[in-house]
């Protein structure tokens, strides 16, 4: 996998999956799989946190703030021809609702205005263990605004599906049964076989 000349930039990789499902741990170790396009993670919590001190979930402007931040960081690091050489990866929880789909086609848009391959990922997992590991200690600890309660999460995932795009590849992974450094593995070799697939069409 090899940057060349007729890269426009590097891709822009999204990670979609339920909270609970170690999104961060396992996009954090892919990112240090990727030997070339230098990665830099943007974890959804780091856009979300900054909304929530300041307004409640159900407040009119809980929303529009929430794309103000987003599109702040669209200008800043998926778009600044200044990270062009370097691999945007995001990670991301939205539901296949109006909403959701609104949201997630904001990360396609940018990924086109920067002229960047984008990259859909989908991570699955069993409710039983989507459960043991959003109440795990590791997350009870980490200082954001994660989802903590399993009666959240089960009323959650009873309602909602995951928002899959219909006419972008992606890579879907079930780590129900995986660690987070074997599904970050599994998910590096992925990503570099699509990566090199993108290069060869861009050639």
């Amino acid at each position: 996998m090899n940057a060349t000349e007729s890269r426009s930039a590097w891709p822009l990789i999204w990670i979609n999956g339920f909270p609970g499902t170690s999104k961060y741990r396992i996009a954090k170790l892919t990112a240090t799989l990727l030997s070339d396009g230098d990665p830099l993670l943007i974890h959804n919590h780091s856009l979300i946190d900054p909304v929530d001190a300041r307004y409640s979930r159900d407040h009119p402007d809980y929303q529009q703030e929430r794309r103000r931040g987003r599109e702040a960081v669209f200008k800043s690091r998926v778009e600044d021809p200044a990270f062009r050489a370097r691999i945007i990866i995001f990670t991301d929880f939205q539901s296949n609702n109006d909403l959701g789909r609104d949201v997630a086609r904001e990360y396609e848009a940018a990924a086109l205005r920067a002229k960047r391959s984008f990259l859909p990922v989908y991570l699955e997992c069993d409710v039983k263990e989507n459960i043991r590991r959003v109440t795990s200690l590791e997350r009870g600890s980490s200082a954001t605004t994660k989802l903590l309660n399993p009666e959240i999460l089960v009323d959650m995932r009873s309602r909602c599906q995951l928002f899959h795009f219909d006419s972008v590849e992606g890579i879907t992974f079930d780590v129900t049964d995986m660690g987070p450094e074997e599904a970050a593995e599994a998910l590096a070799r992925e990503v570099k076989r699509v990566i090199s697939d993108m290069g060869k069409h861009q050639r």
